[in-house]
């Protein structure tokens, strides 16, 4: 199937985040420089097995979730065929892996492409060999040797090699590609941004060179941006590939129709086994009314992104299953020091300690959540549980603190956020905990892109987002504090702020430790300065729920946060 379009144009991601992501990685501080590590060798799966899906993540102790490799394997489920309808907020223009375009665009690319490394057997274990069956890291850390696959095809029927893994990993980076799209920035979310080089060292084997160690960098690898194309596809459809994705996935492409609906159908020489069911219909439903009533209909027997005020409703329909994730997605306020009077630290620590969290969690997220602690998750290596004594509601110190900024009070100030899911119910919430100490507040309600473009400007005082755990690994959410990151520079202003370098310093430190006890000294670290400083305030650790017809079922860990991998759902009778 082709799609040609005259236009080259494919939408981009949300304004603040683009920014965030495209911005360049700074130069690790050289009194930073950890350890060298010890030569690290992937194991080989064998190509005839298929792996199976990761395991549910647990809420555990940091103790409980340090990283360790299961290598077991176990067959895929016998194919038994099927139709899966998967409701996905919306479908965006492009499935362009260098570019952003919604949460349900990931969704299929996670579905059509394969990348080198896949997810271990928890969400957060270390990355295990995927459409690279081996790799060898040098001593100094810096240097990855992987050894490809053989015998993987794409769905073209053309085979994998170096130069495909290469020229895909390359390509948003080099404008004399020809499938390359001016704008694409999606490659800084695999850190590309600290890649010296990647290149071919034979038919069947890459190299990777880093600028400096990144103890993240298998688990980079496997984000939706890191997708392997095809050579052929790359070469015939040029800058259009992203309307005509040829991946290695266990899923390949039947139609799509941009900004609607896309069709994928099972792949039969996929590497790890066919899929089990035949056929998967992701169809965008950005009104959440209409969502609701194809679900209750039965229209549709998979929806990812499930409104929370319906979830008590799907919970009383027998022909439903409503299942809860693990609480991997921040929810948090953003405090713009850039903007006054969030450049008070009395006014920053009187909003934490003003906001009743547990009201939030049962009352807009209808109790699918955790108390927060810092911006580390209780599911992730390095959490500290001491950060559950600051965010804590104690309106009393709220007053306190208010009254030691030296304001005049009423303190007005004006909250932003985004006009949908349960952002508007939350941020009724908060405003009547921050007015009950002594704040005057003015809601400022945006759309899905007036929202992020003024979050980008640097013009928000006080807003609300969220952030997943796409890549498993700590330095993942913390990063977006890094100066290099638009996310310090307008969101919370904490780059231009006196202690952007020692953000820096720790968070660069963080990301090239190799030993996992250092390591997490140094995360404890980083946490102990976000909660006294206050550039962003936790809200809750959401624990994102799905919906799914009483017939289908989804293997543990199939869904995290917003990655779905659909290869071994299966379809039981009707």
């Amino acid at each position: 199937m082709t799609i040609k379009r005259e236009s080259n144009r494919i939408l981009s991601r949300r304004a603040f985040l683009r920014v965030s992501s495209a911005a360049s990685v700074g130069a690790l501080l050289a009194a930073c420089a950890p350890a060298a590590p010890t030569p690290t060798t992937a194991p080989a799966a064998p190509a005839e097995t298929a792996t199976p899906l990761p395991t549910q993540v647990p809420i555990a102790t940091p103790e409980s979730v340090a990283p360790t490799v299961v290598p077991t394997e176990a067959p895929m489920p016998a194919a038994n065929g099927g139709t899966l309808v998967f409701a996905a907020e919306a479908i965006g223009e492009s499935l362009e892996p260098g570019l952003w375009n919604g949460f349900g665009n990931s969704n299929i690319l996670d579905n059509v492409y394969d990348r080198l490394t896949q997810p271990g057997e928890k969400w957060t274990d270390p990355a295990r060999p995927a459409l690279a069956e081996s790799w060898e890291i040098s001593p100094d850390g810096l240097v990855y040797t992987f050894k490809l696959r053989p015998g993987v095809k794409f769905h073209d029927g053309t085979e994998l090699n170096a130069d495909a893994v290469v020229r895909s990993l390359n390509r948003m980076t080099d404008p004399n590609d020809k499938s390359y799209v001016k704008g694409m920035y999606m490659n800084a979310e695999y850190g590309n941004a600290n890649w010296e080089k990647f290149e071919k060292i034979d038919d069947m084997t890459v190299r990777l060179t880093l600028k400096q160690p990144d103890a993240a960098q298998l688990h980079r690898l496997f984000h939706p941006a890191a997708a392997i194309m095809s050579v052929k596809a790359m070469d015939e459809f040029g800058p259009q590939v992203g309307l005509n994705p040829v991946g290695a996935g266990p899923f390949k492409l039947e139609k799509f129709v941009p900004g609607q609906e896309a069709t994928l159908v099972a792949f039969d020489d996929y590497w790890q086994g066919r899929p089990a069911i035949d056929k998967v219909i992701f169809r965008g439903y950005p009104d959440e009314a209409a969502m609701v009533a194809a679900i209750e209909a039965g229209e549709v027997n998979f929806a990812a992104y499930p409104p929370s005020a319906a979830i008590e409703q799907f919970q009383k329909n027998p022909n439903l299953k409503v299942e809860k994730g693990p609480p991997l997605v921040n929810l948090f306020l953003g405090l713009n020091r850039l903007q006054k009077p969030m450049d008070n630290i009395h006014v920053r620590r009187a909003i934490n300690y003003a906001i009743n969290r547990q009201n939030l969690i049962d009352g807009a997220l209808y109790g699918l959540g955790v108390l927060p602690a810092s911006f580390i998750g209780p599911a992730e290596f390095g959490y500290d549980p001491a950060g559950l004594e600051i965010s804590v509601y104690d309106p009393e110190k709220a007053r306190a603190e208010l009254k030691a900024s030296g304001l005049p009070e009423p303190v007005e100030i004006t909250f932003s956020y985004e006009n949908n899911r349960f952002w508007p119910q939350m941020a009724e919430l908060i405003k009547a905990d921050l007015e009950a100490v002594g704040f005057k507040v003015t809601l400022d309600k945006l759309d899905a892109s007036a929202y992020p473009a003024k979050v980008a400007s640097g013009e928000t005082q006080l807003n609300m987002t969220q952030r997943s755990l796409w890549v498993p690994d700590p330095d993942n959410k913390v990063r977006l504090l890094h100066s290099s990151q638009g996310s310090a520079q307008w969101e919370t202003g904490v780059a231009k702020s006196d202690l952007a370098a020692r953000y820096d310093a720790l968070l660069d430190a963080g990301r090239s430790e190799s030993d996992p006890e250092k390591r997490k000294a140094i995360y404890k670290e980083i946490q102990d300065l976000i909660l006294e400083d206050l550039p962003y305030v936790m809200l809750a650790y959401y624990a994102k729920p799905y919906v799914v017809a009483r017939n289908v079922n989804v293997p543990p860990n199939a869904v995290n946060t917003e990655r779905i991998f659909l290869r071994g759902v299966t379809i039981g009778p009707g």
